[in-house]
């Protein structure tokens, strides 16, 4: 038929637009529940980012603002900036075991206000700057398993998990 439209559109054939749907569904879908894409170098499932192995040297920068679970393990992180976790208000559970962590910036975790569970185990902090946890209210189980004292030149392990509880009973 001459001139007549495709039910793909004009000058498309079904196929292309079938692929172009499926691509845009796609995109959609990995994106979260707010439609933020996913860091290139993780994968996404509703409010869940997880980022763990990958060799990142830094904090991925476009994490979706819905984020509630983050898994940071095993990766090659040096440095925790104030900028890192900047506008994360919904992140609960944030896992950053298993890098070589030698500094957190100071205010680091400030915007994470709903934040109940951190791991930093096997990591190489010196020194937890002053006031770190300051507006982590909620926060009820930090890991600490090793870290070095720079002071005495040797491994300390520390185990260290607060749990709620405990905290309201005084013990």
């Amino acid at each position: 038929m001459v001139g007549a439209l495709s039910p793909a559109g004009p000058g498309r054939s079904p196929v292309t637009a079938l692929g172009l749907l499926v691509a845009v569904l796609l995109s959609v879908l990995s994106g979260g529940a707010n439609g933020q894409p996913c860091p290139a170098q993780c994968s996404c499932t509703g409010t869940t980012v997880d980022c763990h192995g990958q060799g990142l040297r830094s904090v991925p920068r476009n994490i979706p603002r819905n984020t509630e679970r983050l898994d940071l393990n095993a990766n090659n992180l040096t440095k925790i900036t104030k900028a890192d976790f900047a506008g994360l208000r919904h992140l609960r559970v944030l896992q950053l075991m298993e890098n070589k962590i030698t500094t957190i910036e100071r205010g680091a975790f400030q915007d994470l206000k709903e934040l109940e569970r951190l791991r930093l185990n096997r990591n190489n902090l010196a020194v937890f700057p002053e006031l770190l946890f300051l507006g982590t209210t909620k926060l009820y189980r930090l890991r600490v398993v090793s870290f070095w004292l720079k002071e005495r030149g040797s491994r300390f392990y520390v185990a260290l998990s607060i749990e709620a509880s405990s905290v309201a009973d005084g013990d």
